[in-house]
């Protein structure tokens, strides 16, 4: 069978086989049991940081799974027969192959900008590229064939609305939101009393966090969010426009992950007493970005109890735009924000929506 014909059906190389990219081939295995031969996803390639295994027709499931397993118990592709360097990935970008980035990568930007001038697709979870100086991030927002639903909200329909609205000429004026999963669910559990380290270490259990906490809890991803939600509304802001507060103190930045673990009982009393303070008023505490067209700020916000921020739960992340159409009563988008599988199944709408347009397009 022809390349070409494959393209037809969706090929699909994979950077980044951790708990999203395990999800993500497990719900592609899914999907194509239901699906046609002729309309299924094949992944043709897949790699970590150290490897790549590559198939013109298709990987087999049975290599996929045992791919999955070994990632899954802390190995490496490595450790496989037949893989490949890294550098071979490009070999494997023909046109209308889409290209998926689920890593946490600040390197990928290169491999992507060759994907898309070869003529390929790109889905990003990775947020990285997006939130880049804006010279480097803009190809990213400008092309046509760049999808990145599950940078914002996981699964959820932020971007895609956010994209409707402008589809329909309506116009921003703010962007309020919710948007760690992992610091919602935090600050959920200490307003039902856990301490902030009880509650940072069941988010780090669940999978909410990153690797190293201090990824999610420096406020470094919410930041890389409002940016992307700035940009995307057509404000293209500058990652140094993005006021950040962090959820621990400087000194514990310089420490490695298992030293910050055994640190982060000494950070209890502060975040109960400020939880208590917003209690004491009435409120929730929250973990909030503001963002307008002149810059955004990101950091720790007593909301009202019964508003949309106020009243979230667990892990559910809420985006409010307030927009020309929605501005005395704003837009809100809300639901499950964190997790493996609501990520790539964020993911695998971009990759099924993108091979569609590029199939209408050759």
């Amino acid at each position: 069978m022809g390349k070409k014909e494959l393209d037809m059906k969706g090929s699909v190389v994979l950077l980044g086989v951790g708990q999203v990219g395990r999800s993500l081939l497990h719900l592609i295995s899914g999907v194509n049991a239901r699906t046609k031969a002729d309309s299924r996803l094949n992944v043709i390639g897949i790699a970590d940081s150290h490897a790549a295994l590559l198939d013109d027709d298709a990987l087999s499931q049975e290599i996929l799974s045992e791919a999955a397993g070994i990632k899954e118990k802390g190995g490496t592709l490595e450790q496989m027969e037949g893989t490949l360097p890294l550098s071979e990935i490009t070999s494997a970008l023909s046109p209308g192959t889409i290209l998926v980035d689920v890593t946490a990568s600040s390197d990928t930007g290169p491999l992507l900008e060759t994907a898309l001038s070869r003529g390929c697709g790109v889905v990003l979870a990775n947020k990285r590229p997006l939130a880049s100086e804006w010279e480097k991030a803009e190809v990213f927002f400008s092309h046509p064939h760049v999808r990145y639903e599950a940078t914002v909200g996981a699964g959820l329909p932020v971007i895609s609305t956010l994209r409707y609205l402008i589809s329909c000429n309506d116009s921003f004026s703010s962007i309020k939101g919710v948007l760690s999963g992992t610091l919602g669910y935090m600050c959920s559990e200490m307003e039902r009393g856990s301490s902030y380290s009880q509650a940072l270490l069941s988010a780090r259990d669940l999978g909410y966090t990153e690797p190293d906490p201090r990824e999610d809890l420096m406020g470094t991803d919410v930041a890389r969010k409002a940016l992307i939600l700035a940009r995307s509304a057509g404000w293209p802001l500058e990652p140094d426009k993005v006021d950040v507060e962090p959820m621990f103190p400087d000194f514990l930045s310089q420490v490695t992950v298992d030293e910050f673990l055994r640190e982060i009982n000494t950070l209890d009393e502060e975040y109960a007493m400020r939880t208590s303070e917003a209690q004491t008023a009435g409120k929730s505490l929250r973990y909030v970005a503001k963002i307008d067209r002149t810059g955004a700020a990101v950091g720790l916000s007593q909301e009202e109890k019964e508003s949309a921020l106020g009243s979230l739960s667990g892990a559910e992340n809420a985006v409010i735009f307030r927009t020309r159409f929605y501005n005395d009563v704003p837009l809100t988008v809300c639901g499950p924000g964190a997790g493996p599988l609501v990520t790539a199944a964020g993911v695998l709408g971009d990759i099924l929506d993108l091979n569609v347009h590029m199939r209408k397009d050759r």
